[in-house]
Protein backbone atom coordinates (compact mmCIF):
# COMPACT_ATOMS: atom_id res chain seq x y z
CA UNK A 1 0.00 0.00 0.00
CA UNK A 2 1.15 3.52 -0.63
CA UNK A 3 0.95 4.35 3.06
CA UNK A 4 4.27 2.59 3.62
CA UNK A 5 6.98 5.00 4.68
CA UNK A 6 10.69 4.76 5.16
CA UNK A 7 12.28 4.33 8.58
CA UNK A 8 13.57 7.87 8.47
CA UNK A 9 10.17 9.38 7.71
CA UNK A 10 8.33 7.20 10.21
CA UNK A 11 10.36 8.57 13.10
CA UNK A 12 8.86 12.01 12.67
CA UNK A 13 5.91 11.30 14.93
CA UNK A 14 7.72 12.11 18.22
CA UNK A 15 7.21 15.78 17.41
CA UNK A 16 3.55 15.28 18.30
CA UNK A 17 4.32 13.66 21.64
CA UNK A 18 4.15 16.79 23.77
CA UNK A 19 0.67 16.09 25.19
CA UNK A 20 0.32 15.68 28.95
CA UNK A 21 1.04 12.21 30.28
CA UNK A 22 -0.75 10.55 33.21
CA UNK A 23 2.57 9.52 34.74
CA UNK A 24 4.12 13.00 35.07
CA UNK A 25 5.55 12.94 31.57
CA UNK A 26 8.62 10.90 32.47
CA UNK A 27 11.17 10.32 29.72
CA UNK A 28 10.05 6.72 29.34
CA UNK A 29 6.39 7.79 29.19
CA UNK A 30 7.17 10.29 26.43
CA UNK A 31 9.11 7.68 24.51
CA UNK A 32 6.33 5.11 24.96
CA UNK A 33 3.71 7.59 23.72
CA UNK A 34 5.83 8.44 20.68
CA UNK A 35 6.37 4.78 19.83
CA UNK A 36 2.67 4.00 20.12
CA UNK A 37 1.88 6.96 17.87
CA UNK A 38 4.42 5.70 15.34
CA UNK A 39 2.89 2.23 15.38
CA UNK A 40 -0.70 3.46 15.01
CA UNK A 41 -0.25 6.34 12.57
CA UNK A 42 2.69 5.39 10.40
CA UNK A 43 1.86 1.69 10.04
CA UNK A 44 5.41 0.31 9.96
CA UNK A 45 5.60 -3.08 8.28
CA UNK A 46 6.09 -6.32 10.25
CA UNK A 47 9.81 -6.91 10.60
CA UNK A 48 10.70 -3.25 10.08
CA UNK A 49 13.46 -2.03 12.45
CA UNK A 50 12.53 0.38 15.22
CA UNK A 51 14.64 3.55 14.79
CA UNK A 52 15.64 3.79 18.47
CA UNK A 53 18.50 6.22 17.86
CA UNK A 54 16.30 8.49 15.71
CA UNK A 55 13.53 8.50 18.32
CA UNK A 56 16.05 9.43 21.03
CA UNK A 57 17.46 12.25 18.92
CA UNK A 58 14.10 13.74 18.01
CA UNK A 59 12.80 13.46 21.57
CA UNK A 60 15.96 15.04 22.95
CA UNK A 61 16.85 12.18 25.30
CA UNK A 62 19.30 9.31 25.58
CA UNK A 63 18.50 5.91 24.13
CA UNK A 64 17.98 4.42 27.61
CA UNK A 65 14.35 5.59 28.16
CA UNK A 66 13.53 4.78 24.52
CA UNK A 67 14.84 1.25 24.99
CA UNK A 68 12.80 0.94 28.19
CA UNK A 69 9.67 1.95 26.30
CA UNK A 70 10.54 -0.47 23.52
CA UNK A 71 10.90 -3.20 26.12
CA UNK A 72 7.37 -2.55 27.39
CA UNK A 73 5.97 -2.88 23.89
CA UNK A 74 8.03 -6.02 23.33
CA UNK A 75 6.46 -7.57 26.44
CA UNK A 76 3.05 -6.94 24.86
CA UNK A 77 4.15 -8.72 21.70
CA UNK A 78 4.01 -5.60 19.52
CA UNK A 79 7.76 -5.43 19.01
CA UNK A 80 10.38 -8.15 18.73
CA UNK A 81 14.16 -8.40 18.94
CA UNK A 82 16.37 -9.73 16.20
CA UNK A 83 20.07 -10.44 16.92
CA UNK A 84 21.04 -8.76 13.65
CA UNK A 85 18.39 -6.09 13.05
CA UNK A 86 17.81 -5.22 16.71
CA UNK A 87 14.30 -4.23 17.76
CA UNK A 88 11.71 -4.68 15.02
CA UNK A 89 7.96 -4.55 14.56
CA UNK A 90 6.69 -7.99 15.52
CA UNK A 91 5.61 -10.38 12.78
CA UNK A 92 2.16 -11.60 13.82
CA UNK A 93 1.13 -15.24 13.97
CA UNK A 94 -2.27 -16.47 12.87
CA UNK A 95 -2.93 -17.92 16.32
CA UNK A 96 -2.21 -14.62 18.08
CA UNK A 97 -4.42 -12.68 15.68
CA UNK A 98 -7.23 -15.22 16.10
CA UNK A 99 -7.04 -14.86 19.88
CA UNK A 100 -7.07 -11.06 19.68
CA UNK A 101 -10.23 -11.16 17.57
CA UNK A 102 -11.85 -13.58 20.01
CA UNK A 103 -11.19 -11.13 22.83
CA UNK A 104 -12.55 -8.29 20.74
CA UNK A 105 -15.68 -10.29 20.01
CA UNK A 106 -16.21 -10.97 23.70
CA UNK A 107 -15.84 -7.33 24.75
CA UNK A 108 -17.94 -5.75 22.02
CA UNK A 109 -20.71 -8.35 22.22
CA UNK A 110 -20.84 -8.06 26.00
CA UNK A 111 -21.04 -4.28 25.73
CA UNK A 112 -24.17 -4.51 23.60
CA UNK A 113 -25.61 -7.11 25.95
CA UNK A 114 -25.18 -4.70 28.87
CA UNK A 115 -26.70 -1.89 26.81
CA UNK A 116 -29.67 -4.09 25.95
CA UNK A 117 -30.43 -4.37 29.67
CA UNK A 118 -30.94 -0.59 29.82
CA UNK A 119 -34.01 0.13 27.64
CA UNK A 120 -34.13 3.64 29.09
CA UNK A 121 -30.90 4.50 27.25
CA UNK A 122 -30.94 5.50 23.60
CA UNK A 123 -28.09 4.89 21.15
CA UNK A 124 -26.02 8.08 20.76
CA UNK A 125 -26.23 10.11 17.57
CA UNK A 126 -22.50 9.73 17.04
CA UNK A 127 -23.02 6.16 15.78
CA UNK A 128 -25.17 7.36 12.88
CA UNK A 129 -22.75 10.22 12.24
CA UNK A 130 -19.82 7.80 12.03
CA UNK A 131 -21.66 5.61 9.53
CA UNK A 132 -22.46 8.64 7.36
CA UNK A 133 -18.82 9.73 7.58
CA UNK A 134 -17.68 6.25 6.55
CA UNK A 135 -19.97 6.33 3.51
CA UNK A 136 -18.16 9.45 2.33
CA UNK A 137 -14.69 8.16 3.19
CA UNK A 138 -15.01 4.79 1.41
CA UNK A 139 -14.86 6.08 -2.20
CA UNK A 140 -12.19 8.61 -1.22
CA UNK A 141 -9.99 5.82 0.18
CA UNK A 142 -10.38 3.82 -3.03
CA UNK A 143 -9.30 6.78 -5.15
CA UNK A 144 -6.47 7.74 -2.80
CA UNK A 145 -5.14 4.82 -0.69
CA UNK A 146 -3.29 7.29 1.54
CA UNK A 147 -6.72 8.33 2.83
CA UNK A 148 -7.49 4.78 3.97
CA UNK A 149 -6.08 5.74 7.36
CA UNK A 150 -9.08 8.08 7.75
CA UNK A 151 -11.47 5.25 6.98
CA UNK A 152 -9.66 2.98 9.41
CA UNK A 153 -9.78 5.59 12.18
CA UNK A 154 -13.51 5.97 11.55
CA UNK A 155 -13.91 2.20 11.93
CA UNK A 156 -12.01 2.26 15.22
CA UNK A 157 -14.11 5.12 16.58
CA UNK A 158 -17.32 3.32 15.61
CA UNK A 159 -16.43 0.12 17.44
CA UNK A 160 -15.13 2.02 20.46
CA UNK A 161 -18.44 3.91 20.61
CA UNK A 162 -20.23 0.55 20.79
CA UNK A 163 -18.11 -0.49 23.77
CA UNK A 164 -18.84 2.86 25.43
CA UNK A 165 -22.54 1.94 25.40
CA UNK A 166 -21.88 -0.42 28.32
CA UNK A 167 -20.83 2.48 30.54
CA UNK A 168 -17.99 0.44 32.06
CA UNK A 169 -14.74 2.48 32.18
CA UNK A 170 -12.48 -0.46 33.04
CA UNK A 171 -13.89 -2.52 30.20
CA UNK A 172 -13.32 0.41 27.85
CA UNK A 173 -9.71 0.75 29.02
CA UNK A 174 -9.20 -2.97 28.42
CA UNK A 175 -10.68 -2.59 24.94
CA UNK A 176 -8.39 0.33 24.13
CA UNK A 177 -5.40 -1.79 25.03
CA UNK A 178 -6.70 -4.67 22.94
CA UNK A 179 -7.48 -2.39 19.99
CA UNK A 180 -3.87 -1.19 19.92
CA UNK A 181 -2.64 -4.78 19.73
CA UNK A 182 -5.04 -5.63 16.89
CA UNK A 183 -4.26 -2.39 15.06
CA UNK A 184 -0.51 -2.99 15.12
CA UNK A 185 -0.82 -6.70 14.38
CA UNK A 186 -2.87 -6.05 11.24
CA UNK A 187 -0.69 -3.22 9.93
CA UNK A 188 0.57 -4.08 6.48
CA UNK A 189 -1.25 -7.43 6.56
CA UNK A 190 -4.72 -6.40 5.42
CA UNK A 191 -6.54 -7.47 2.30
CA UNK A 192 -6.27 -5.17 -0.74
CA UNK A 193 -8.52 -2.12 -0.85
CA UNK A 194 -11.58 -2.74 -3.02
CA UNK A 195 -14.96 -1.02 -3.22
CA UNK A 196 -16.64 -4.29 -2.15
CA UNK A 197 -14.50 -4.60 0.97
CA UNK A 198 -15.13 -1.04 2.19
CA UNK A 199 -18.77 -0.95 1.13
CA UNK A 200 -19.42 -4.19 3.02
CA UNK A 201 -17.95 -2.71 6.19
CA UNK A 202 -20.09 0.42 5.87
CA UNK A 203 -23.25 -1.57 5.16
CA UNK A 204 -22.67 -3.80 8.18
CA UNK A 205 -22.07 -0.81 10.44
CA UNK A 206 -25.25 0.78 9.12
CA UNK A 207 -27.26 -2.37 9.78
CA UNK A 208 -26.03 -2.42 13.39
CA UNK A 209 -27.06 1.20 13.91
CA UNK A 210 -30.43 0.63 12.21
CA UNK A 211 -31.15 -2.23 14.61
CA UNK A 212 -30.08 -0.21 17.65
CA UNK A 213 -32.22 2.77 16.66
CA UNK A 214 -35.26 0.56 16.05
CA UNK A 215 -34.90 -1.05 19.47
CA UNK A 216 -33.77 -4.45 18.12
CA UNK A 217 -30.79 -4.67 20.43
CA UNK A 218 -30.31 -8.44 20.35
CA UNK A 219 -30.38 -8.30 16.56
CA UNK A 220 -27.79 -5.53 16.67
CA UNK A 221 -25.56 -7.75 18.79
CA UNK A 222 -25.93 -10.65 16.34
CA UNK A 223 -25.09 -8.35 13.45
CA UNK A 224 -22.04 -7.05 15.29
CA UNK A 225 -20.78 -10.56 16.03
CA UNK A 226 -21.22 -11.58 12.38
CA UNK A 227 -19.34 -8.45 11.28
CA UNK A 228 -16.37 -9.08 13.57
CA UNK A 229 -16.16 -12.75 12.58
CA UNK A 230 -16.24 -11.84 8.89
CA UNK A 231 -13.42 -9.34 9.30
CA UNK A 232 -11.45 -11.86 11.36
CA UNK A 233 -11.81 -14.60 8.76
CA UNK A 234 -11.05 -12.19 5.91
CA UNK A 235 -7.86 -11.06 7.64
CA UNK A 236 -6.69 -14.56 8.50
CA UNK A 237 -7.35 -15.85 4.96
CA UNK A 238 -5.31 -13.00 3.51
CA UNK A 239 -2.47 -13.51 5.98
CA UNK A 240 -2.41 -17.23 5.17
CA UNK A 241 -1.67 -16.65 1.52
CA UNK A 242 1.97 -17.08 0.48
CA UNK A 243 3.83 -13.85 -0.13
CA UNK A 244 5.53 -13.51 -3.51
Amino acid sequence: MSTRRSTGDSARTPAASTEPSPDNDSLEARAHRALVEWLTREHPQPGQPVPVREFARRLGMSRTPVRSAVGRLRERGLLAHDPVAGFTVAIPSLSSLYELFELRLMIESHSLRVFAERPDLKPPAVLRELVEEAEKLAPVAIQDPDRYIDFRHNDGRFHRALVELAGLPKLLALYDDLHLSIHVTRAGMEAPLTPTRLDSAVAEHQAIVDALESGERERARSLLEAHILRVRDQTIVFMSRPRL
